[in-house]
């Protein structure tokens, strides 16, 4: 009887402990979002999750730590949307074409996630003592690219896609849909609206399917058009 009252008590510990870390997780991402890292104020985080400064500090060692926390969230989540361009319905080249679609649904349903992962390492990180997060953040960007890598030499070793550097491919991918994505976060002059963002991706991977796709996938006059759709994930 005892043991089974520690155990319920400990589970509703657990949950009340998850329930504190999710509440300023959400807290941060908000402040995180609006402030940057440099001008948030734990005390403002804080305040939003309804917690003490305190709890943070128990929680994520202080704001650095906090920030990390939220990089790793948002690569999780990042990792969910890309699993879905493996659907067996998608060809090998339709999976490469649809890491783009993957992407720009990320930033649409999750704004501020986006942030994290476009700017995953904010100033004096690295004489932190937070290394351990550091290194599987590093760890999970270089995990995402390498699989990335491995869908293109899928599509090139299937004869949709020519014989490329799927490596660099990839990191120039990676790097044009942050860039794009990014410009929705400019000042006025610079920056994209949703549709904006939207029908750039779209024209990139047009440009992606007409360029990579190989002989075989093209017509009489040398296009690729609709014989591979550009998909939806």
């Amino acid at each position: 009887m005892t043991t089974s009252a520690g155990t319920t008590a400990a589970a509703r510990g657990e949950r009340r402990r998850a329930r504190t870390r999710a509440a300023i997780l959400d807290a941060a991402e908000e402040v995180f979002r609006r402030e940057g890292h440099e001008a948030a104020r734990i005390e403002e985080i804080a305040d939003l999750a309804d917690v003490s400064v305190g709890s943070i500090y128990t929680h994520f060692n202080g704001k650095l730590g906090l920030y990390l926390t939220l990089v790793e969230r948002s690569l999780d989540l990042f990792a969910s949307y890309m699993a879905r361009i493996d659907s067996p319905e998608l060809t090998p080249l339709g999976r490469v074409l649809a890491g783009g679609d993957a992407y720009l649904r990320f930033h649409l349903e999750h704004p501020g996630a986006f942030q994290f992962l476009a700017h995953p390492r904010p100033a004096g990180a690295a004489h932190s003592g937070e290394g351990d997060i550091e290194t599987r953040i590093r760890e999970r960007v270089g995990g995402l690219l390498d699989d990335f890598t491995d869908r293109i030499e899928a599509a090139v070793a299937a004869g949709e896609a020519r014989p490329v550097d799927a490596g660099r491919l990839t990191r120039y991918l990676w790097g044009a849909w942050n860039g794009v994505i990014g410009l929705s976060l400019q000042p006025d002059g610079l920056r994209l609206s949703p549709d904006e963002v939207a029908e750039t991706l779209e024209l990139g991977r047009w440009l992606l399917r007409e360029g990579l796709a190989t002989a075989s996938l093209r017509g009489p006059d040398g296009t690729v058009g609709d014989r591979v759709a550009l998909p939806r994930v």
